[in-house]
C-alpha cells in the first residue's frame, strides 16, 4: 500500500545528501513525506505522485526557528495515519505522536552535536546575554533527543563514527547504512564527452580536460574550503575549481579570499544535474572537512572515476582506499596545515590521478543505490 509508510525529514532547504538520500529512501519504501518546511532550493517532494505534509512552512534559520520547528513536531498528528514511520534528524520529536503498534525506523544523517561534544564551541559563540538562554535551552533538548531516539524501534545512521556515537550519548545500537551514490548519475567522462556550456557561463573561464582540482564542499569554515583557497594562492600554475551553493554561509568571505588569483575559479551550482560532469573532469577533488562523520564527496568523486585527496580522520577512512584516496594529514586534526594539503596535491599529477580511475569506481559500486536498497529493505520492509 502506498500509504502505508511516512518518511518525516526535518527540513529541506538544499540540495543536499540528507534531502537526496531521504528522497531515496522514500522511492523504496513506497512513502509519503512529511517535513517542515521545502525551499525552492531543494528538491521538490511531492514529485511522483507523493502526498506531502508541510508543519512550518515559514522556517527560518535561527534558534526562535528552530524551536518553533521542534515545536510543529511535538504538535504533528500525520504520523497517526501510517503503519511505518521513517523518522530523519530533528524530525524524531515526532515520534511522541505515533500510535500503538507502528513501527517506527530513526535514521540519524548527523547528531545534534551542539547538544553533545560540540556544545561548547556552540556555547563561546554565544553573545553574553545568550549564554544562560544557551544553557538551559541545550539542556531540556539534550534530555529530549535522547527520550525520543530511545522510542524507535530501529536505529540507522551513515557510519561507524555515527555508530559509536549513538551507543556512547544515546545507548542504543545502531546499524550502519551508509548513504547511496547513483553510479548512473556519477560516472567517468572520456575527452570527447566533456564540455562546457559556454551559454550560460558568462564570464567563466573554460578549463581543459583533467587540468583543474576541484571543491565541491559548501562554503564554511567547518568545510575548510578558505584552507584549500590559501593553499591554491601559493600554487599559481594550478588550477582550482570551488563549487557553491547560493546559500553557503561563508561564500562571500571565501570567494574574496580568492579574488584576484587567476588560478582559483568559484562557480554555483543551481542543481545538481551539473555536478557529475564537473567532477568528472578534475584530476582530483579535495575533502578536508573537519571532523566528518561521512562524506558523500569522497564517493561521488570515485564513482565519476576522480581520486580524493583527503584528510585521514573520521569517516574519510571508513569510504576510501590508500590508493585509491591520497590521504595526506594525521589522524588529529589540530595538525592540519596548508604545507600537508600543498604537497598532496603536487604528489598526485593528473597520470597518477588517472591511473586511480578503476579502482575509484569500484570503490564506489560498493555504494551504489542498488547495494542500499538490498541492505534497507532486508531490515526495514
Amino acid at each position: 500500500d502506498s500509504h502505508s509508510s511516512l518518511l518525516f525529514h526535518d527540513t529541506f532547504l538544499m540540495r543536499g545528501g540528507a534531502e537526496r538520500m531521504n528522497l531515496i529512501i522514500a522511492d523504496i519504501l513506497k512513502s509519503d513525506i512529511a517535513t517542515a518546511c521545502v525551499s525552492p532550493e531543494s528538491f521538490d517532494p511531492a514529485k511522483k505522485g507523493r502526498k506531502v505534509f508541510i508543519t512550518n512552512p515559514d522556517f527560518q534559520r535561527g534558534w526562535f526557528w528552530f524551536l518553533r520547528m521542534k515545536w510543529s513536531f511535538y504538535r504533528s498528528d500525520c504520523v497517526k495515519w501510517y503503519e511505518r514511520v521513517f523518522f530523519s534528524n530533528e524530525a524524531i520529536t515526532a515520534i511522541r505522536n505515533v500510535e500503538p503498534g507502528t513501527r517506527t525506523y530513526y535514521y540519524a544523517h548527523s547528531l545534534s552535536r551542539h547538544l553533545f561534544d560540540q556544545k561548547w564551541q556552540y556555547f563561546r559563540k554565544s553573545m553574553w546575554y545568550e549564554k544562560p538562554f544557551f544553557l538551559l535551552l541545550s539542556y531540556f533538548l539534550k534530555k529530549l533527543y535522547i527520550a525520543d531516539v530511545r522510542k524507535a524501534d530501529m536505529i540507522f545512521t551513515n557510519s561507524v563514527t555515527n555508530q559509536r556515537r549513538i551507543k556512547e550519548w544515546i545507548g542504543r545500537d545502531a546499524i550502519v547504512l551508509s548513504p547511496p551514490v547513483d553510479t548512473d548519475e556519477f560516472h567517468p567522462l572520456a575527452l570527447e564527452e566533456f564540455s562546457w556550456d559556454s551559454e550560460s557561463r558568462s564570464g567563466w573561464h573554460i578549463l581543459p580536460f583533467k587540468s583543474y582540482y576541484i571543491s565541491f564542499s559548501r562554503l564554511t569554515h567547518a568545510k575548510r574550503v578558505d584552507r584549500i583557497i590559501e593553499v591554491a594562492q601559493q600554487l599559481p600554475d594550478v588550477h582550482f575549481l570551488i563549487l557553491y551553493w547560493r546559500e553557503d554561509s561563508q561564500k562571500d568571505e571565501f570567494i574574496a579570499l580568492g579574488k584576484g588569483f587567476a588560478n582559483i575559479h568559484f562557480l554555483t551550482l543551481d542543481d545538481n544535474t551539473e555536478l557529475p560532469r564537473y567532477i568528472a573532469g578534475a584530476i582530483a577533488s579535495i575533502a578536508v572537512s573537519r571532523e566528518e562523520d561521512f562524506w558523500m564527496v569522497a564517493i561521488e568523486s570515485m564513482a565519476c572515476g576522480v581520486p580524493v585527496i583527503a584528510v585521514d580522520e573520521w569517516g574519510y577512512r571508513e569510504t576510501v582506499l590508500n590508493g585509491v584516496t591520497w590521504v595526506f594529514v594525521s589522524t588529529d586534526s589540530h595538525t592540519f596545515s596548508n604545507r600537508d594539503l600543498e604537497q598532496a596535491i603536487l604528489s598526485l599529477p593528473r597520470e597518477r590521478a588517472n591511473g586511480m580511475s578503476v579502482a575509484c569506481r569500484d570503490q564506489a559500486e560498493k555504494y551504489s543505490r542498488k547495494q542500499f536498497e538490498k541492505r534497507l529493505l532486508s531490515v526495514a520492509s
